[in-house]
């Protein structure tokens, strides 16, 4: 017991000096992106940025409205109106979706520009592209909203003689917005960080150029602690405050307190 006690503690000291490394890593590579970045900042134009900060918004805001409402309708279906013995298949499903690369989705559209005879990949099939992307995500997070509902809403709307569908669109919904609005928002910012798929498309489809897109072109050109290398830097930290940005705008104000004898479904 003695020995196993001791086990115990070797290998929750293991985990805090691993945790610990890895926010260290992480503080400094962050400092160091601040630091370089706030210098490309001072040192770069700040004109010559817009065009790649308005191509990046542009995508993002486009893959959003193509990929978060048919998302947040997949998970409708998956979290409240799919049978029960299909739920776990759906989410699974998701999951698997969720996994793909971007390079796989990147080279399929690009397969499928070919076969189509579309020469240049404008705004929108980037955002089209990038919304195939996020969709599942949206969908997954947007499941988990839903199941975290209490289920006392769904016995009292029920009890009123509302229908399964009533109850999900009238009651369930409203009470999730904030999580499906977060749901949204990460896909936003995964839109806006997404680098492969883009720059697939920018480099031989003459898509946008995004911020991913010219940082990956640029970064192996750029010499080391040149203006130009500061710019991309400052560019990583453009599209750092925008992701971080979204997110802390998107969360919820205050966790909602569960209702007495309320529980969120399994």
């Amino acid at each position: 017991m003695n020995a196993l006690d001791a086990g115990d503690r070797w290998l929750a000291r293991g985990l805090r000096a691993t945790a610990a490394l890895l926010l260290t890593g992480a503080a400094l590579l962050a400092a160091a992106v601040l630091a370089r970045g706030a210098l490309g900042l001072v040192e770069t134009d700040p004109r010559a940025l817009l065009p790649a900060v308005r191509a990046t918004l542009a995508c993002a805001a486009v893959a959003t409205l193509l990929g978060a409402l048919p998302g947040v309708a997949v998970a409708v279906y998956a979290a409240e109106l799919c049978p029960a013995a299909w739920r776990a298949r759906a989410v699974g499903v998701m999951e698997v979706c969720a996994a793909l690369p971007g390079v796989v989705i990147g080279y399929a559209a690009l397969r499928g520009l070919d076969a189509l005879g579309v020469a240049r990949a404008n705004t929108l099939i980037t955002g089209a592209v990038l919304a195939v992307m996020i969709l599942p995500t949206v969908a997954l997070l947007s499941t988990a909203a839903l199941r975290a509902a209490p289920e006392s809403l769904r016995e009292a709307s029920e009890a009123l003689g509302a229908s399964a569908w009533q109850t999900t669109w009238r009651v369930v919904v409203p009470s999730r917005w904030r999580g499906l609005v977060a749901a949204a928002s990460s896909g936003f910012a995964r839109a806006a960080g997404e680098t492969v798929a883009v720059q697939l498309l920018a480099a031989r489809a003459g898509g946008p150029r995004t911020l991913t897109a010219r940082i990956l072109d640029e970064l192996h050109r750029a010499p080391p602690s040149s203006p130009w290398n500061h710019s991309l830097f400052a560019m990583s930290l453009v599209l750092l405050v925008l992701s971080t940005g979204v997110g802390l705008l998107a969360r919820p104000p205050g966790r909602s307190r569960p209702s007495a004898g309320g529980s969120s479904r399994p």
